[in-house]
């Protein structure tokens, strides 16, 4: 009786392993890490572009939420990005990435959603908007126009 509640496991468990391999539910695209850190990079330089802040912004935190396969050379990505303002100043010509960020409790983060498009594993196009984040924690809380912004409320990127 043992033995054969023992294939009876056995057997229900490779049954199972066989579903889960074969019929595992819908594609992943398999993007190169280098591609969402082009598609970040982009996104920075589009805010860095268009702030009103005298300093550069630098990402500390990204995600991609959603990858759009146009055709086989062509896609969007849907990116989640933090970002806050650097010790550098607009006019530097520094790259942001070797910037350090400002310090102190009430330096802001910049919460940022950005669509790339991406053809021929190139960057063509990037649209962003962004808010400040109501604290310097990484909250999901945030108010589009605090008092503190160097940015009008109708600032989007």
């Amino acid at each position: 009786m043992e033995k054969m509640v023992m294939k009876v496991l056995i057997m229900s468990v490779l049954g199972t392993n066989y579903w889960f391999h074969y019929c595992a539910g819908f594609p992943v695209y398999d993007y190169d890490p280098s591609s969402l850190r082009e598609a970040v990079s982009a996104s920075v330089a589009k805010v860095n572009s268009q702030s009103l802040s005298p300093y550069l912004f630098r990402a500390f935190r990204s995600s991609v939420r959603r990858v759009n396969i146009l055709d086989e050379d062509s896609l969007t990505m849907d990116i989640e990005l933090r970002i806050r303002e650097t010790t550098c100043r607009r006019g530097s010509g520094e790259d942001p990435a070797t910037c350090d960020f400002q310090r102190g409790y009430y330096v802001p983060a910049v919460v940022c959603r950005s669509t790339v498009w991406v053809s021929a594993e190139q960057v063509q196009d990037v649209w962003v908007r962004c808010h400040w984040s109501s604290s310097s924690s990484e909250s999901n809380s945030s108010e589009e126009c605090p008092s503190f912004s160097s940015l009008s409320c109708a600032d989007t990127y």
